[in-house]
């Protein structure tokens, strides 16, 4: 892998096997002792107002479920350390594929410093996914380049069947899909976006990529804006109304990005027909800024402010995201202008008023 990828580690990393208690134990830790849990909270609370999620679910708990579940290795930044999931005690073909995968992670942080992309802001999902497909990808690439070189076709098979099938594979096909497709997206996408680059430039065009990494899914999914150096447009949210009076918080914002977007529009086991439609709505993403406002008595709100890089795209939209407003678990409605699309929802219409500038037509 050192001489694969072109990249010479600074110091030793030896792996550690776990068995699937022994990662889920690990996982449960790092959540306990890494995770703003107040925010995890206002999140899932956020995702449920727009249907993303079942009332009263908790997104920390099926995060680390669908983690913990899902996970055959992991680097963990902090330590240094690399875990590889063995059930038997043994590396196989498997584990082998694994380490080559997460033995990529440790090159990348030893001599681009991992930490320096800054993955973990409370308040920029879509910036933190869009560089944590950085990583991903490039891992991806190189996994799979090892595995081209090093593993017989019966391997290869083993482990895609291995893959394809089991508990892990059901777990993922039947967990929420604002989970799923935010888990799949840092490998599916980042692998795209950086064979994108490799093929232009080599390793050496994808190093480069570290000091001056992706800053949105739009650019990970395009990835001619990344090209163009086309960043989001930053948008703000309003204050509370006044009007509404005393109580009232902002309890959390955050960005959506694209990708989210998508999945909101796609919802849940959409149809081929219904992921392209979404695909298209979402794709002129120019920037968003989503805050959820929470007031007595178990009020809330939710505003979606949106910014599209045309007027066509602005339309298109506005299209998808009407039909979604029948769905939501309260009073909505979509306002804007030229280029813009501003969803309002809220627990009863007193609130959705007091939010939103416009009102339906009679």
């Amino acid at each position: 892998m050192e001489e694969l990828r072109a990249l010479k580690p600074k110091s030793a990393v030896n792996p550690i096997l776990l068995d699937e208690q022994g990662v889920r134990d690990w996982m449960t830790k790092a959540y306990q002792a890494g995770v703003d849990h107040q925010a995890m909270a206002a999140q899932s609370r956020l995702f449920a107002h727009l249907g993303l999620l079942p009332a009263g679910a908790s997104l920390e708990q099926l995060a680390l479920d669908l983690n913990a579940g899902q996970a055959i290795g992991f680097y963990d930044t902090d330590t240094k350390q690399l875990y590889l999931l063995s059930q038997s005690g043994t590396v196989g073909p498997e584990e082998q594929l694994t380490f080559s995968h997460e033995f990529t992670h440790a090159l990348q942080d030893q001599n681009f410093g991992l930490d320096k992309l800054a993955i973990d802001t409370a308040d920029q999902s879509d910036r933190d996914l869009a560089r944590t497909a950085l990583p991903e990808g490039d891992a991806s690439l190189a996994m799979t380049q090892w595995a081209t070189a090093h593993m017989s076709i019966l391997d290869l098979l083993s482990v895609s069947v291995s893959a394809g099938s089991g508990p892990q594979a059901d777990q993922l096909a039947n967990a929420p899909a604002i989970l799923r497709e935010d888990l799949m997206f840092p490998y599916d996408e980042g692998l795209n976006f950086v064979e994108g680059v490799y093929s232009q430039g080599g390793w050496s065009s994808v190093n480069r990529l570290y000091s001056k990494p992706p800053d949105s899914t739009s650019q990970i999914l395009h990835p001619e804006l990344y090209a163009g150096g086309v960043t989001p447009v930053v948008l703000a949210i309003p204050g509370v109304p006044s009007s509404l009076g005393t109580g009232w918080t902002l309890a959390m914002q955050d960005t959506m990005g694209e990708l989210q977007l998508r999945v909101w529009l796609e919802g849940e086991h959409p149809t081929a027909a219904e992921k392209a439609a979404a695909d298209s709505a979402a794709s002129m993403w120019a920037g968003d800024r989503i805050g959820l406002y929470e007031g007595p008595n178990g009020a809330w709100a939710v505003v979606l402010r949106t910014q599209w890089r045309s007027s066509a795209g602005r339309a298109a939209f506005h299209d998808s995201a009407t039909l979604k407003l029948g769905s939501l678990p309260g009073p909505a409605i979509l306002c804007g202008d030229s280029s813009s699309v501003d969803l309002y929802v809220a627990s009863d219409v007193a609130a959705l008023e007091a939010f939103a500038p416009c009102r339906p037509p009679l």
